[in-house]
């Protein structure tokens, strides 16, 4: 039996479209980077493990199909095209064959565009996915701290553009950060934390704290008391800032040991209260990594 040898394109940036045999959803993974020779693939999405071969998506099927019956219905008219007669004159019978036709054309596809693009520090493969958090197909690491670490020092970018900002201006983008900090810890605890803890709210920190406590689980370990009491400070000012439009309330000081003076007064947000966090946020995060294993 003959075999055929197809050559499945990569996109303009070098990704090759993968599908999952089990869940069926599409990724991308860059060849060239990541364990060299790596023979077998995890989905990023449901953890299946199996041979490289497996994760032909159904369009690089259907393409290569289709290159195939184009060579053999090509070869196949060439061949029909030798036989071919005219008919001869001056006979009273006379048969011609004339052959037509073209070759099966070829379904040509393209590679979709995914949400997020990852390089896995684990093994430094490149890939894509839908959505923001996987797992990486050839080394299986997790990207959840990955992702929440690469967000941290984007809102640190921002911080720094506040700079040169409006008073007003820089104000808000402060307070941007300081919202968006605790929304992205909240987006990775969440996820590294769905199997064992799946209705646990991480935007109150205090309260996560102390249901990840009935586990062994000490989520401020390598943070003193006074920056454990900065971090939860910091998640009663989001509060502040999502429900009271940033304005004091005596829950705010009863929670923060806080001044009486303060109430009805807009609460005080910092660059340096931001960063800070941001550091003591990263302290935090590593340590559910190390011990939440998301499965």
């Amino acid at each position: 039996m003959e075999t055929y040898s197809v050559d499945i394109k990569k996109d303009e940036e070098g990704y090759l479209g993968r599908e999952c045999p089990e869940c069926e959803k599409y990724f991308k993974i860059k060849p060239g980077t990541g364990i060299p020779d790596f023979a077998d693939c995890y989905c990023p999405y449901c953890k299946k493990f199996a041979p490289q071969d497996h994760f032909w998506t159904k369009q690089q099927i259907e393409y290569a199909q289709s290159v195939v019956l184009n060579k053999v219905s090509g070869d196949i008219l060439k061949m029909m095209k030798k036989v071919e007669t005219k008919p001869k004159r001056n006979q009273f019978i006379s048969i011609g064959i004339t052959v037509k036709g073209n070759p099966t054309p070829i379904t040509y596809y393209s590679e979709k565009e995914l949400e997020e693009k990852v390089e896995c520090k684990n093994c430094t493969l490149q890939y894509a996915i839908y959505g923001t958090f996987g797992y990486c197909p050839d080394c299986a690491a997790h990207n959840s701290q990955q992702i929440a670490e690469a967000n941290f020092d984007l809102i640190i970018k921002i911080l720094d553009l506040a700079k040169d900002a409006s008073p007003d201006v820089k104000v808000k983008l402060i307070e941007n950060g300081l919202e968006d900090c605790i929304s992205v810890f909240d987006g990775f605890a969440r996820e590294r934390c769905c199997k064992q803890y799946p209705k646990l709210s991480f935007q109150n920190i205090y309260s996560a704290k102390q249901k990840l406590d009935e586990s062994g689980i000490n989520i401020p370990e390598g943070l003193n008391n006074s920056e454990w009491s900065f971090v939860v400070k910091q998640f009663q000012k989001r509060h502040l800032l999502a429900h009271k439009m940033g304005v004091v309330d005596e829950d705010y000081i009863k929670k923060t040991n806080g001044d009486h003076k303060q109430l009805g007064k807009k609460v005080s947000i910092t660059e340096t209260d931001v960063t800070t966090l941001i550091i003591h946020l990263k302290v935090i995060v590593s340590n559910i990594s190390k011990h939440v294993e998301r499965s």
